[in-house]
């Protein structure tokens, strides 16, 4: 018999990120752009009609299609020093124009579209776009990916050190805490949301105080935490501090669960696979012992939004569920897919032993 899968440790879901470390100096365009014909490069005219009536842009859609046409072309052949600046001078582009191509390109489906998003998006870093710099390194971030091109790195160290930056600074100090470096990390996030350098008055200031909590937690300092968790959760809603402020409570409480509830209803998809362990944990005390999946109530409910959207803790207890109930094959496939995720693949593996060493015991 194998236990379900509880909840997240905190203390693992503390661990700091792979860093987003420079391989290597890059050109700015990515080969794919000359790898591909032109016009591959370019979204359908129907995602920017999408975009501009959705008041995400306000630039006009033929018009917007007509600055990358001409803007793949000359970064496919152009040599002149400053031709993006001339290029958006001429067709009224700005910065922040590119910033928002740079999002419908990266959310089209095909390589050269990808790779003219991410192209916009490191012109418009270098011309000056703090938000395009920030986007890059946050994206890099959460992707776990090597960051391959370091001049939005310098130009984030120039905004914190220099300019002081309150967004830059707390951007800064994710990064260090990607790279191990608590200690410096710590500084940064708190010269970023504390006067006299800064406020939490910017866009991430709840994600900073978290990372100031995950690095005290990590120091033993529960008290410390507990306080930039709450901050952040009841001042500024930051939807990770629930879940994070949660792990703070006592097991099963129904403070735990308010939090958790907060989390979860935010998209927390470790929160979800939390309810569904405080759900199974009820279920477990019942004399009655469950015979079908309705007989899981909300505990499957939870596991399985939370395993849909990728969670592999919540694949592994939905094939167990399965298993407990005789659908076997429907266990199978929960496995399959867990086995796909790189959290959770071995323990994937391990139960596909198990059970096709106890199905052949039994034949």
């Amino acid at each position: 018999y194998r236990s379900f899968h509880a909840s997240q440790n905190l203390a693992a879901a503390a661990k700091p990120k792979p860093s987003p470390r420079i391989s290597k100096a890059k050109t700015r365009v990515p080969n794919v752009l000359k790898q591909y014909k032109p016009r591959d490069a370019l979204p359908p005219l129907a995602f920017l009609q999408s975009a501009a009536k959705a008041g995400a842009m306000d630039l006009e859609p033929a018009k917007a299609f007509e600055f990358l046409a001409e803007y793949v072309e000359q970064a496919r052949s152009s040599t002149k020093k400053g031709w993006e600046k001339d290029l958006c001078d001429v067709h009224g582009v700005t910065l922040q124009h590119m910033v928002t191509l740079s999002g419908v390109l990266r959310r089209c489906s095909d390589r050269a579209q990808n790779g003219l998003g991410l192209t916009l998006m490191l012109a418009a870093s270098e011309m000056g776009e703090k938000s395009a710099t920030y986007e890059l390194i946050q994206s890099s971030i959460n992707k776990n990916q090597v960051f391959e091109y370091p001049a939005p790195l310098q130009r984030l160290g120039s905004l914190a050190k220099k300019e002081k930056d309150a967004e830059a600074m707390a951007l800064l100090g994710k990064v260090l805490f990607c790279q191990g470096k608590e200690d410096e990390a710590l500084e940064w996030l708190r010269k970023a949301t504390r006067p006299p350098t800064g406020s939490l008055e910017f866009a991430g200031s709840g994600d900073a105080l978290v990372y100031e909590g995950r690095i005290l937690l990590k120091k033993g300092d529960k008290k410390g935490a507990g306080e930039a968790f709450k901050k952040a959760a009841l001042e500024l809603d930051e939807p990770s501090a629930y879940f994070y402020l949660s792990q703070l409570q006592e097991p099963g409480s129904s403070t735990q669960e308010v939090y958790l509830l907060k989390a979860a209803s935010s998209g927390v998809l470790e929160a979800m696979h939390n309810l569904g362990a405080l759900e199974l944990a009820k279920i477990g005390k019942q004399e009655k012992k469950p015979t079908s999946l309705a007989d899981y109530g909300m505990a499957r409910e939870w596991f399985q939004v939370a395993a849909s959207d990728g969670f592999g803790l919540s694949m592994l207890n939905m094939a167990l569920i399965c298993k407990a109930v005789g659908q076997d094959e429907a266990g199978l496939l929960w496995l399959d897919k867990a086995a796909q995720s790189p959290d959770v693949r071995g323990e994937a593996k391990n139960v596909r032993r198990e059970w096709a060493e106890e199905s052949s015991r039994l034949t």
